[in-house]
């Protein structure tokens, strides 16, 4: 039977390695055709496109010449209905807003695919799997979408990575567009607003219409707030934001990885301001809810042929969040169609235990500096002997930077302890690669990803 191009798509992504398959670029792409010149994709924008050419056109094509022949060409498309240059900025212009404030361009999830809100229109409350774990913060936020600047203003949703945050955030300015069109709607992450804030200070003809585009919002929904943390100015222009949208009943929403008074690098101001409404936690999914969110994603896929038990099992392995629990799906879908095996138990058994990336199959593993340079060493594909000799390559820098700050994040060990794991004489070093570390969780989705993955190892 001849693959459909989603299917195509799949089996590349597969292929791709983990850092790939969580980039928010590749997940803006969208498989439209396939013919005898290629495989089309259709991207948002021309930035999107070069993102993808820049960091992945030689291994998509690699890959897809395995599956289909070293003549199918890779044909990147721009989506003209969705491309807003004006948005978008340019690699000149990212790495000018990089150096003036720290900064980074815009790589978190559920990238805006309407101008005007920045919102999603797949995500939505009715599909939205409702459980234990998660039915106060559907209920106040369906509360907010139906009577905004009300009861809870700002409402607060913290959790963990992947649990659904980012769709309810979605859900509720769609459903405000739906029923109240004439308000105004935006949808931002943090590093957007930060980015946007940058822009205002070097192009002081754009702080006005900054200050009027988010001021003037009826509902302003901003994710991942917690990187606002260390941002001095950004925090600053956001606290008077929030006053003027607040003093006019104007409804606020955030998200973030953890409750107002866990972000530590925050100012105080700004903490006790989010706890003024709802704070609201959504926790990982009971049994009973990943089995419907496996069988939804099926639906969504066309994937009706999925045995019972296969779904029942995928539901016992994975029980961190719902992205892995999707993303465990598709792999095995995925391996399924590469091998030409019929899905079964025990198909997925062999194939999720020899792919062994899928943390929820063991049990966490006891974090001790050995135990963490060996995971580290295995995620990058180097010796852990490495990691504690005097190389100072730099495939090396990175990795044993990681390794002392998770040593520093899981352990009691103290700075000089960790050193003398490392077989470092001063102290000073891991301080300064905790602090490294620290920047590149604040500014690049796709290692800040790594890190969380490393970290749920021992967790």
């Amino acid at each position: 039977m001849r693959q459909t191009p989603n299917e195509i798509w799949l089996e590349i992504l597969e292929k791709l390695s983990d850092a790939a398959r969580q980039d928010v670029y590749l997940h803006q792409a969208v498989p439209l055709s396939i013919t005898s010149e290629g495989l089309n994709i259709v991207v948002p924008s021309a930035y999107t496109r070069a993102r993808i050419e820049e960091r992945f056109r030689a291994d998509i094509q690699r890959v897809l010449a395995t599956l289909i022949g070293a003549q199918c060409a890779l044909i990147l498309t721009v989506d003209e209905s969705s491309s807003h240059e004006s948005e978008d900025l340019s690699e000149t212009q990212s790495e000018e807003l990089i150096n003036s404030d720290n900064t980074s361009v815009d790589d978190f999830p559920a990238p805006p695919r309407q101008v005007q809100t920045g919102l999603n229109p797949n995500y939505r409350f009715d599909r939205f799997i409702v459980g234990s774990s998660n039915r106060v913060c559907h209920a106040t936020s369906l509360a907010v979408s139906e009577n905004p600047g009300r009861d809870y203003n700002p409402l607060f949703i913290y959790g963990e990575v992947g649990l659904g945050k980012t769709h309810l955030l979605h859900a509720i300015g769609n459903r405000l567009s739906v029923n109240q069109p004439e308000k105004k709607v935006l949808y931002v992450t943090s590093e957007t607003f930060m980015n946007e804030y940058v822009e205002s200070i070097v192009n002081r003809t754009s702080a006005q219409g900054f200050r009027t585009k988010y001021r003037t919002a009826d509902m302003l929904l901003i994710d991942d707030i917690q990187f606002l943390q260390r941002k001095e100015g950004t925090q600053e222009e956001f606290f008077n934001t929030f006053n003027d949208l607040h003093m006019n009943s104007n409804q606020i929403v955030m998200t973030s990885d953890r409750p107002p008074g866990n972000l530590e690098n925050l100012e105080e101001r700004l903490r006790s301001r989010f706890e003024w409404g709802m704070v609201a936690e959504i926790d990982r999914p009971q049994y009973e809810m990943r089995i419907a969110i496996l069988q939804q994603k099926c639906q969504d896929q066309g994937m009706t042929h999925l045995p019972n038990d296969v779904i029942s099992y995928i539901a016992e392995m994975v029980t961190t969040n719902i992205r892995e629990l999707e993303g465990t799906l598709v792999r095995l879908i995925a391996q399924a169609s590469i091998l030409k095996e019929n899905l079964s138990v025990e198909f997925a058994r062999q194939i999720l235990g020899d792919v062994g990336s899928i943390s929820p199959l063991r049990q966490p593993k006891a974090a001790t500096a050995k135990a963490i340079q060996t995971a580290v060493a295995d995620y990058f594909g180097i010796e852990a002997a490495d990691l504690v000799s005097q190389k100072r390559t730099k495939e090396l820098v990175q990795p044993r930077q990681i390794a002392m700050y998770l040593c520093r994040e899981l352990t009691q060990m103290s700075y000089s302890n960790i050193a003398q794991s490392f077989n470092r004489e001063n102290h000073t070093t891991v301080i300064h690669a905790c602090k490294q570390i620290e920047k590149v969780i604040d500014e690049s989705d796709d290692e800040r990803e790594a890190i969380m993955m490393l970290l749920d190892q021992f967790r």
